[in-house]
């Protein structure tokens, strides 16, 4: 079998599964469908586009070489000096899961203390400037962006009753 068509098998498999949570839903109340049908829709919209686009491109677009991929990963994971050894590597991996578990950990703090909406735009500012992978005024836009489509989709579109975190008592007097 090609690998185009081992493609194709794969996009058709996961068609068939959108289109049984479509029909599945149909069964749920209006509000137990309101995350699986738009999700099983949207997918179904992706599942298309990737079938059209991986039929109409050319299939020299299809050719890799794996090895030396591979020989270009190796060659950056090795140490320029000799000294370090596995135990240097050990260190860095664990460094790098400690920074990845320390994100979580905030996201999730932020999350419980104020609730979602300041939590993705502190979390998402934050990542974006800290990181620096965008300017200031840009990183602001990006975030804020961001963050208006996190509360259009949850709360104008899902109409999911907002969480308020540790500051609702504070947030109810204001109401």
């Amino acid at each position: 079998m090609s690998r185009r068509a081992q493609e194709n098998v794969v996009i058709a498999v996961l068609a068939a599964v959108f289109v049984l949570v479509i029909v599945l839903c149909q069964d749920f109340g209006p509000r137990a469908r309101m995350i699986p049908l738009p999700l099983a829709v949207f997918g179904l919209i992706l599942a298309a586009i990737q079938a059209v686009w991986q039929n109409l491109r050319s299939t020299d677009e299809l050719q890799m070489d794996l090895i030396s991929i591979q020989e270009r990963s190796l060659a950056a994971a090795v140490p320029e000096s000799g000294k370090e050894g596995k135990g240097a590597d050990r260190g860095t991996a664990f460094r790098q899961e400690l920074g990845a578990f320390g994100i979580v950990a905030a996201l999730l703090v932020l999350e419980l203390a104020l609730g979602p909406i300041p939590a993705v735009f502190l979390f998402t500012g934050g990542y974006f400037l800290l990181t620096r992978h965008y300017s200031v005024p840009a990183g602001l836009i990006y975030t804020a962006v961001f963050t208006a489509a996190t509360y259009g989709l949850f709360f104008v579109v899902l109409e999911i009753q907002p969480y308020h975190g540790l500051l609702a008592p504070l947030i109810e007097r204001f109401h």
